[in-house]
């Protein structure tokens, strides 16, 4: 009995752990998309943000620093810190997020 017992909190477990491992859409229906230019300062690997200085963005936000979820890929295969960016910003309601982060033409 308790071996079929550990058996059943086993698999629960790794279902709890895939549910929360699946990647986030990288777009959401009803979210509203902007054009995000600025420099990457820094980024958490652990949570795979990018902290930029951003240019204002038209008719949503103005210039600012903040952190960032980058969805797509991994903050460690973006530009690195210090370089000049754009990026698609989404937003929704209750969260915001980046994709298609890549290094500036000058």
């Amino acid at each position: 009995m308790k071996r079929a017992l550990a058996i059943v909190a086993l698999v629960i477990f790794a279902l709890a752990c895939s549910e929360s491992e699946k990647p986030k859409p990288l777009s959401v229906k009803g979210e509203q998309l902007y054009t995000l230019k600025g420099k990457i300062l820094s980024r958490s690997k652990s949570d795979n943000t990018l902290n930029i200085d951003h240019e204002a963005i038209p008719g949503f936000m103005e210039a600012m620093v903040m952190d960032y979820s980058v969805r797509g890929t991994t903050v460690d295969k973006l530009p690195p810190d210090g370089s000049t960016i754009t990026a698609k910003l989404h937003v929704v309601s209750d969260a915001y997020w980046l994709t298609e982060v890549t290094k500036a033409r000058k």
